[in-house]
């Protein structure tokens, strides 16, 4: 981006928010090769079009999976089945541009009552997408679980119970032993080790196979009959863990805040000054229904990143100071809504959308990326910046 191009994209970009002489140069500041690094705002920029472009059928392929688990339920194949999706906020995103792929932008989750049906819904993932890399966790604190990214692609099987037999004996994946901290001197990742445990034994039985293939057969049908096919599908994370390791991994010792070696006093004081916002700072989370998917309450999503804020979102509650939090919320997600018009449907806004004020909207939502972001380390606003951030929720 030449000089005059960066000028004018700053000045929109920065607009109500004053900028001293060191923050600017810092917009200039070139990297070892000679040119200019990117720079926060063009790294929000391609976060949107990425978000823009796969959302939708992000969203739709889990609404389709969450059928499909219907009639594995209706089918008595499995029980109920917790199903959550995620799509990463601007601030982790941002965060990881540097470091990671973009094939955790968009995750799912499924929480099972059993390893059994645990392993039939890794089976299933396995016949409906191409597994382009996966783990499996067996770690101290308790946290249990199969990670794996896949590419949507339903296929024609000539004979599905032999696909299934080689899957079952050939899938095999690496295994993580160790939290990020311990202190244990075993290795942390082990050989090779078997995908699946259960299922093998379970599917030596040749009625068995076949009483399970039949409805696996009902559940990929469906898919292969949807629309999805026609649309551009990003990589999808998914994680299969039962209930019981869902509980450690969201209230226990292994919750996600432990994992991620979080900073516990920054994260509170984010909260406690009303700066923690769904799709800034907090991921979108949605949640399966008998009918569809719906957009997590926004305190739930909380608790579930950060485990340790409870006592603080049960005080402010408790003295009515949520009020304006949630307020803030419900003004981002139209903000966002604005950018990502797959979104409208699960924000009960009731806001009629003008096309023609998606840009300045976004210049807004922006700006409130750019004071909120995690990753700054910066617990307060200067005065400046507080009013600017005040006047983008009153417009």
């Amino acid at each position: 981006m030449d000089n005059s191009r960066r000028e004018k994209f700053i000045s929109e970009l920065t607009k109500g928010v004053k900028l001293d002489e060191k923050q600017r140069q810092a917009f200039y500041q070139k990297n070892e090769n000679g040119s200019l690094n990117p720079e926060i705002g063009e790294i929000i920029d391609g976060y949107r079009d990425y978000i823009f472009d796969l959302g939708g059928s992000f969203l739709d392929i889990t609404e389709l999976y969450n059928k499909c688990l219907k009639i594995a339920k209706s089918s008595e194949l499995i029980g109920d089945v917790k199903l959550k999706a995620r799509i990463k906020d601007f601030s982790s995103s941002c965060t990881n541009t540097n470091t990671k792929m973009l094939d955790d932008v968009f995750g799912v989750e499924l929480v099972t009552a059993t390893e059994f049906e645990k392993e039939i819904l890794m089976l299933f993932n396995h016949l409906l997408f191409d597994i382009q890399n996966d783990k499996k966790y067996n770690k101290e604190t308790g946290y249990i679980a199969y990670h794996c990214t896949g590419d949507f692609s339903p296929k024609e099987y000539g004979n599905l119970e032999e696909r299934i037999k080689r899957i079952l004996g050939q899938a095999k994946t690496r295994e993580y032993k160790k939290s990020r901290h311990s202190d244990s001197k075993s290795k942390n990742i082990s050989n090779l080790v078997d995908v699946f445990k259960i299922l093998p034994n379970e599917l030596s039985n040749p009625k068995r196979l076949k009483e399970i293939s039949k409805v696996l057969e009902k559940m990929l049908e469906y898919a292969k009959m949807n629309d999805i096919l026609e649309e551009t599908i990003p990589i999808i994370e998914f994680h299969f863990l039962t209930a019981e390791v869902d509980y450690e991994a969201t209230r226990g010792r292994a919750s996600h805040s432990n994992y991620k070696s979080v900073n516990t006093k920054l994260i509170k004081e984010y909260y406690n000054n009303g700066r923690l916002i769904r799709g800034i700072n907090a991921p979108l989370k949605f949640v399966a229904t008998d009918n569809g998917l719906t957009m997590q309450q926004f305190e739930e999503t909380l608790m579930e990143n950060w485990p340790f804020l409870k006592d603080d979102i049960v005080r402010k509650r408790n003295l009515g100071k949520d009020k304006e939090d949630l307020e803030k919320v419900g003004s981002s997600d139209v903000l966002t809504a604005y950018q990502f018009p797959f979104l409208r449907k699960y924000i009960e806004s009731g806001k009629k959308y003008q096309e023609d004020l998606k840009e300045e909207k976004w210049g807004i939502l922006k700006t409130l990326i750019i004071l909120n972001r995690i990753d700054m380390r910066k617990t307060t606003l200067k005065s400046s910046e507080k009013k600017a951030e005040n006047d983008i929720y009153h417009l």
